[in-house]
């Protein structure tokens, strides 16, 4: 009986420790948070973003980079050309009182070709370009009419005198007033601004209007070539020597001279308008200088132009 009592108090005391056991673990299990901690989990939403992210990033790079491409240019252009003698200049006739009149071009074309070399890498905000430009070709032709009605425009009968290296000849007048064409080839270097005003805003196509400005200074070769008009010599006597020699012989007069301009452009990607004046100061020597002379004769030139732009 004694040994019954003792089995059951042990057993007891034994179911009495495990449900205290039990107890305290189950308090513990109830203080840990059984919600996601979510703090360095990385969703499939977030991949997506970022990678939107870098692809626009990339896109918006890639089209200001087109934007900003084209740095080569050629102009087609139509001129008006002009040509002051620079003092008194005798033609041995009374047209004009007997002096070189100002010239006029009646029409003129001209072509350039140029490179844009940029001062910095970047556009400044994407908006504003600072370049130094290098036109390496520059060629144009102008046509001059005949002065008054064609007639009496040269006497080749008239002669002056030139003292040239101690040594006085006589030498006939250069017909100035026959009808004329003008050819110029030049290069040009200076600094140009291009301002592309809309790249502020959303649309993308309004990003590719440019307008540059720009200042440019060179030097220029001009050949001035006299066509002959036998109709136009006062002196008719088809026996004299000056009237052979006028009437027949090729006569041209080589110019150069130091020229500057400015002007501007309106472009919309590949292609744009501009407008360009330029000006400077030629001399010309007179040709062949055994008729009439070596002395040099000096013109003022001024031209404006309009042009179409390609732009590569």
């Amino acid at each position: 009986m004694m040994n019954k009592r003792i089995v059951m108090l042990v057993s007891s005391m034994l179911a009495l420790a495990a449900s205290a056991q039990t107890g305290a673990e189950d308090n513990r299990l109830s203080d840990i948070s059984l919600s996601p901690d979510t703090t360095e989990i990385t969703t499939v939403d977030d991949i997506i973003n970022v990678q939107q992210e870098v692809t626009s990033r990339n896109t918006n790079v890639r089209h200001f980079e087109d934007v900003w491409s084209r740095k080569g240019y050629f102009n087609i252009a139509y001129n008006s050309y002009k040509l002051k003698p620079d003092g008194d200049i005798p033609t041995g006739v009374a047209y004009n009182d007997g002096i070189v009149p100002k010239f006029k071009s009646d029409w003129g074309v001209s072509i350039q070709l140029g490179r844009s070399y940029r001062l910095h890498k970047k556009p400044i905000a994407n908006l504003l370009q600072f370049n130094i430009d290098y036109t390496y070709i520059d060629l144009s032709v102008n046509h001059f009419k005949a002065g008054g009605d064609g007639k009496n425009l040269y006497d080749s009968s008239k002669m002056f005198e030139y003292t040239d290296d101690d040594e006085t000849d006589t030498y006939y007048y250069l017909p100035w007033n026959l009808e004329k064409y003008e050819a110029n080839y030049g290069m040009a270097v200076g600094p140009s601004v291009t301002v592309a005003p809309f790249n502020t805003i959303d649309n993308r196509w309004l990003h590719y209007f440019k307008l540059n400005l720009y200042y440019h200074i060179g030097y220029h070769i001009s050949a001035l070539y006299i066509v002959n008009d036998k109709k136009a010599d006062v002196n008719q006597d088809t026996s004299s020597e000056g009237y052979d020699k006028l009437s027949d012989n090729m006569k041209i007069s080589i110019g150069h001279g130091l020229m500057h301009g400015f002007g501007f452009n309106l472009s919309w990607k590949f292609i744009g308008l501009g407008y360009e004046y330029r000006m400077g100061n030629l001399e010309y020597t007179m040709l062949p200088t055994d008729t009439f002379s070596k002395k040099k004769q000096k013109f003022t030139s001024t031209s404006s132009r309009i042009y179409l732009q390609f732009r590569m």
